[in-house]
């Protein structure tokens, strides 16, 4: 489950954005996501981190906090954000 999120992670583009260090993912534009799984909270404190929001993060960005950085990735179908968030919690 958490290969398929690691691909789902690889396929959208997300480490053009976001860097997770060991990996390929070596963006700048977005935070670092390297130890995101251990983070209390995501997007700047909006939301505790749980995979459930995390899901809801990716899926809705741009509806949970109009305006950032974050594109909102809704046509990712709800067990491919479920597998990337899993993937995403495993990174701390």
């Amino acid at each position: 489950f958490l290969a398929r999120g690691q691909k789902i992670f690889r396929e959208n583009g997300c480490g053009g954005c976001h860097m997770v260090r060991g990996t390929e993912a070596a963006g700048t534009i977005g935070p670092d996501l390297t130890h995101v799984g251990g983070r209390l909270s995501l997007a700047a404190g909006t939301l505790a981190n749980n995979p459930g929001t995390l899901a809801a993060w990716v899926a809705h960005a741009q509806e949970i906090k109009p305006g950032n950085l974050m594109p909102s990735f809704a046509v990712i179908a709800p067990e491919d954000l479920r597998a990337l968030a899993a993937y995403l919690e495993s990174l701390t």
